[in-house]
């Protein structure tokens, strides 16, 4: 580790306080299924990976082995669009926002997205569990996290 910068401040009551920052050299590597499934997205596509072995589970957002059975991913599949809500959170703020697990349709998994569309005063509401929904992309997907976020459906 090299540079490490810190600043101490002490409270009212003497606790000191120690603000730091180390710079940590590291590399990351995308998983390449992973870069597959950000590719897709920028043609509006919704990837899974498809494990091998007996259960065969599909999971998104993709990876290159199923955490259950330790097999290896054999294939990318389309899911979705559609799906349920499994679960919600409020992400509180000025404007809060919705964040969603939504299982889609073909996959074995959920994923978290941002829920949009939903009134303030409905936003704790049981009645989201199970609830249908889509998703949606924006109009011009450039490949990340951002390209999508799901909408209720009737």
């Amino acid at each position: 580790m090299s540079g490490a910068r810190e600043q101490v401040r002490k409270d009212p009551e003497g606790i000191e306080f120690v603000q730091a920052s180390w710079d940590v050299p590291q590399k990351y590597h995308a998983d390449p299924l992973l870069l597959k499934f950000f590719e897709a997205l920028k043609e509006k596509q919704l990837l899974a990976a498809r494990a091998s072995g007996e259960k065969g589970r599909v999971i998104f957002p993709p990876t290159s082995f199923c955490e259950v059975t330790f097999s290896a991913v054999t294939e990318l599949v389309p899911i979705g669009p559609k799906g349920r809500i499994v679960t919600f959170t409020i992400l509180p703020g000025t404007t809060p926002k919705l964040i969603v697990f939504v299982q889609l349709e073909g996959a074995d998994t959920a994923s978290a997205g941002y829920l949009r569309g939903v009134p303030e005063g409905e936003m704790t509401s049981l009645s989201l569990v199970g609830a249908p929904c889509t998703v949606v992309f924006a109009d011009e997907p450039k490949g990340d996290w951002s390209d999508f976020w799901f909408e209720l459906i009737d």
